[in-house]
């Protein structure tokens, strides 16, 4: 500060005492500079960086100084001290914080301070996951690797707000530290975009690319950017076609990176690169690293955010952030579909791969019985219909029919594979064993259990023994085991044990069979049996199969005693209310 005339002696004293107890407290006292440099971080194309200990503010920070090479290009200079203050503007939790612009006294380079991050840089994390490294395998799954990338699209999403583009994301400039910052780095080649136009504002350094330069490295001639994930506006050098969609590509390439570990474009040298991204001549995601298994949803947002043409890319930023959202929350669908009253939704005996979601309306579940229809279930807002065939893909074993127009979400087979596969292995795995048993006793949800039991049991009874009659063998057996009779019914039938055995103690009970101590089961009478048999088809209007009745001839007193049977097996069926 220059010394002010007007200054009195004793304003002057103060004035020297107060600057001597400044530079004290800021150890200025040997003119040391503010700024300590401890020793080199990291070196890049536009400059160096170096841990550095700001003396004023007691604190570590990084500061970037331009590289002496280039110390003859003014452009190169205002190009460094743009970067500084372009992100300097971009306040936001992930782009890193500018400190301190300034110039040393020494060299008369240019330099710049920022927040030192502890922590990795993206694709050494991804790196160590190839590696399948315990640790980062355990931490960087993939929920933890949507959400670092999903932090870069909210900083991409804010730049482009204030009409700035970034042109060089890749996972090399995004930092992760230690207690979860995600930072997007090194804003080098970021450009301030004429609003209405959409193009760059700035002027442009026209170089020439070496042969062999490493298609991971940011190149700043013709061609900005690093070719290993660049659009093909890029790739073509074509400045006034590098806009918002450019950064959408370039998080698509990242994204791309992050589950396959491996960027969009590799080949022997860097003029093969930038061919391939001139026509987007990459790998699909799945096929690039197959041991990544990337679900099919997360494709299709990594393919339509590096689609060749800018037009069939995401619209913005938000839109991208949306899309993974629904991916990590499984608030994806398939579509929306509305059933008109009486439109089958579900076929039963049909391999179905849709799932729905009723959103409006009313549908009724129900199944043929002996040429019957039987209702199930009436469902309606809110309920889930075929889950299980959207999960097993096995035939439908009911149908599914509107009662009204009926609104639906429609869920696929693929897609609910999909969401299953964001679960921990093991939950993954016992629900698919759940809806495995729970189809298994679908199956076995036989008409005796939605009716009458009666007569698919009976039936076998007398088959069994009837079998056993027409052998007219000296040491056929007229009588087996009550287990292994119930085993025998049951294996046929696909139906539990227990159900058996009590319309068998019930036919015990009213001497259709007999069971002696040892509980061994005979028939008494196989043709009274036969006759019941009969007695229930004619009842329950049981259609089809070889044997039509249509009456039987009966004594008042069989028919009674007929009836009084099927009474008593018909509690152990009580009706659907």
């Amino acid at each position: 500060m220059a010394h002010d005339s007007q200054y009195t002696a004793e304003e002057e004293r103060n004035r020297i005492n107060a600057a001597k107890i400044t530079e004290k407290l800021l150890r200025r006292e040997n003119n040391t500079g503010r700024y300590s440099v401890e020793r080199e971080l990291g070196r890049g194309a536009m400059g160096v960086i170096h841990i550095a200990v700001d003396r004023d503010l007691n604190r570590v920070t990084a500061m970037k100084v331009i590289t002496p090479q280039i110390i003859d290009m003014e452009k190169r200079f205002n190009a460094f001290v743009t970067e500084a203050r372009l992100t300097a503007q971009l306040e936001h939790p992930n782009i890193v914080p500018i400190h301190h612009i300034g110039m040393n006294q020494d060299t008369g380079l240019p330099f710049y301070t920022m927040k030192l991050v502890e922590g990795e840089p993206l694709h050494e994390i991804i790196d160590k996951i190839d590696d399948e490294i315990p640790e980062y395998i355990q931490k960087y799954d993939r929920h933890m690797l949507l959400d670092i990338f999903r932090s870069v699209c909210h900083a991409v999403a804010y730049a482009h707000s204030k009409g700035v583009i970034h042109r060089d994301i890749k996972p090399e400039n995004i930092m992760v530290g230690q207690f979860g910052e995600v930072l997007l780095m090194d804003w080098g080649l970021a450009k301030t975009l004429d609003s209405e136009a959409g193009h760059s504002a700035d002027s442009h350094f026209y170089g020439q690319q070496s042969p062999d330069q490493d298609g991971m490295k940011t190149l700043d001639g013709t061609i900005k950017g690093s070719p290993a994930y660049i659009a093909p506006e890029q790739a073509f050098g074509d400045v006034d076609e590098v806009d918002f969609k450019t950064d959408i590509f370039l998080l698509g390439s990242t994204l791309y990176h992050m589950f396959t570990h491996c960027p969009p474009y590799e080949a022997e040298d860097i003029m093969e690169i930038i061919s391939k991204a001139e026509t987007c001549d990459f790998p699909p995601p799945r096929n690039r690293n197959p041991k990544c298994l990337i679900p099919l949803a997360l494709e299709r947002i990594i393919l339509k955010a590096m689609a060749p043409l800018k037009e069939n890319r995401y619209a913005n930023a938000e839109a991208l952030i949306e899309d993974i959202g629904a991916f990590i929350t499984g608030r994806r669908v398939s579509g929306r579909k509305v059933f008109s009253p009486g439109q089958d939704l579900i076929r039963a005996g049909e391999r179905t791969k849709e799932s729905y979601v009723i959103f409006n309306g009313q549908v009724e579940v129900h199944r043929e019985v002996n040429g019957k229809r039987i209702t199930v279930a009436t469902v309606g807002p809110g309920e889930i219909i075929g889950e299980m065939a959207g999960i097993t893909e096995t035939a439908s074993s009911a149908d599914v029919t509107a009662l009204e127009t009926t609104d639906t979400l429609v869920i696929t087979h693929e897609l609910m594979k999909e969401e299953l596969q964001k679960l921990p292995p093991w939950l993954e795995h016992i629900i698919f064993s759940m809806t495995k048993r729970v189809r298994s006793l679908v199956k076995q949800v036989h008409p005796l259990l939605i009716e009458e039991g009666a007569f698919p049991v009976t039936n076998q009874l007398y088959y069994i023994f009837l079998a056993t009659a027409q052998k007219q063998l000296t040491d056929s057996k007229n009588s087996f085991r009550l287990n292994d009779v119930v085993d025998e019914i049951a294996i046929n039938l696909g139906l539990d044990r227990i159900g058996i055995e009590k319309i068998l103690m019930i036919l015990i009970e009213h001497d259709l069979a007999v069971m002696d101590k040892d509980t061994n089961v005979s028939i008494p009478n196989l043709d009274d049996l036969g006759l019941y048999v009969d007695f229930c088809r004619v009842r329950f209007e049981i259609k089809g199969g070889m044997k039509e009745i249509s009456a039987i001839r009966l004594t008042p007193e069989k028919e009674s005693y007929f009836r009084t049977i099927s009474r008593k097996l018909s509690k152990l069926f009580p009706p659907k209310k």
